[in-house]
């Protein structure tokens, strides 16, 4: 092998481990859930699996078996066809980052996808055909239909400018030059490589012009969005807050003031219990931020405590603690105990018992609140709307908070069982 093919192979490996970097970026920490992010990710994956079918025509020159020819074939219809998903990714991250509407993101969006189906068709039966490439004993060479291969990117390219140009007032000075880098680098690498064959600059091209766009508009977009998203999330958590407050005040309230006509002295008793409460807790209620289980531990004992002094026997609770370890957003499990003593035992006319579960697992923490009432049908919400808001609450705070979820099960008849989970790095003390 002589040092130019050795250059070029270098040159794609080191265009590879590039196209890594927003691979990489982009998969840490759930950023690819971002529609922006994903699509990124996407034009990133397809730039690295179109220089790993490039590969191929560099590291075998000569083709001595049918199996390698074979293995030829399949990475250079890997390179055509990545590069047109290259192309199609991009016409989505260009969509959704100028906000298409109606109808000319539809136009655009079928265009783009119709070209980039055209190289692929083309470039799947080149290996029977010869029309975009063909495999020979001498390596690749280019087919009867090779300008295919050339016209499609030119048509996507021009789109993308025509894009670009059309809607530059939504774009900084500094966006506009970049995307037109991103579109003009490429096209002229390409250009430089249909008339010289041999040099590997189509990939070199592509991937300094992917690193351009994710270096200055999409790292710097993805941490505006993500600090938008984290301040939106606060303000959601104080309104949810401003809910739950009020939705337990009037419930604990409500409790005092039935005790009041039926004894007046675990009233007075039930007083004091809420006072103390109220003096214990108050941080609870005001934090956004997850708080020790404990803290939210007390704050259910006070409350089944306040209501056991109304129910007497008709309300047992059992305590099964085994993981106390552990982070939770204040006011998560208040509402769960709650809705099971008012929609769960206390429907019974004898009543009956709330279990009180805590466990650890390799990956997550579990509370687990049971009981065996009369259970609930499937639309847990479609009887009491209001009454359930907290529930509601409780699952939006739970994955904003901590990436954690709440799922319910119940079985009419046998009792509700409301599963907590928080991720281990979600409930970090």
């Amino acid at each position: 092998m002589d040092n130019f093919l050795i250059a070029n192979i270098a040159l794609d490996l080191f265009c590879l481990i590039l196209s890594l970097i927003p691979i990489i970026y982009l998969g840490n920490d759930y950023r690819w859930h971002q529609k922006l992010n994903l699509y990124f990710m996407g034009i990133s994956v397809s730039n690295g699996l179109m220089i790993i079918g490039d590969l191929g025509d560099w590291c075998f020159r000569e083709i001595t078996t049918p199996f390698l020819m074979i293995v030829v074939s399949l990475l250079t219809v890997l390179y055509y066809a990545s590069s047109a998903f290259v192309l199609y990714f991009f016409a989505r991250y260009i969509n959704e980052y100028l906000e298409l509407k109606r109808p000319a993101r539809t136009i655009f969006l079928w265009i783009i996808t119709l070209l980039c189906s055209v190289q692929i068709f083309f470039a799947v039966i080149s290996p029977f055909t010869g029309a975009i490439f063909t495999i020979t004993v001498a390596g690749y060479q280019r087919g009867s239909l090779f300008a295919i291969s050339q016209l499609v990117p030119l048509l996507c390219y021009l789109s993308f400018t025509w894009l670009v140009v059309l809607h530059r007032k939504k774009l900084s000075r500094r966006e506009v030059i970049f995307f037109l880098l991103y579109i003009f680098i490429p096209l002229g690498a390409g250009a430089l490589q249909m008339f010289i064959r041999g040099i590997a600059v189509v990939n070199v091209g592509v991937t300094l012009a992917l690193l351009f766009i994710f270096v200055n508009i999409q790292s710097e977009r993805d941490l505006l969005i993500r600090q938008q998203e984290k301040e939106l999330a606060e303000s959601r958590v104080e309104i949810m807050l401003s809910q739950i407050q009020p939705h337990f005040l009037y419930n604990t309230l409500t409790t005092i003031r039935q005790l009041c006509d039926v004894d007046p002295d675990q009233a007075k008793a039930a007083i004091r219990d809420f006072s103390l409460f109220l003096r214990g807790n108050m941080d609870s209620l005001e934090s956004k931020a997850p708080i020790p289980f404990e803290q939210e531990l007390l704050h259910v004992e006070n409350y089944l405590a306040l209501e056991h002094q109304r129910f007497q026997d008709r309300l047992k609770v059992v305590y099964e603690i085994t993981a106390r370890d552990f982070s939770i957003p204040s006011l998560t499990l208040q509402p769960v105990v709650e809705n099971a003593v008012r929609h769960g035992v206390l429907r019974r006319e004898e009543g009956g018992t709330v279990t009180i579960r805590t466990e650890e697992t390799a990956d997550a923490y579990l509370v687990t609140v049971s009981d065996d009432g009369l259970g609930f049908p499937d639309k847990l919400e479609g009887e009491d709307n209001q009454s359930h808001i907290g529930i509601k609450n409780v699952r939006e705070r739970l994955r904003l908070l901590c990436g954690g979820t709440l799922t319910l099960r119940s079985t009419p008849g046998r009792g509700t069982a409301a599963a907590i989970t928080i991720p281990k790095e979600g409930a970090t003390l």
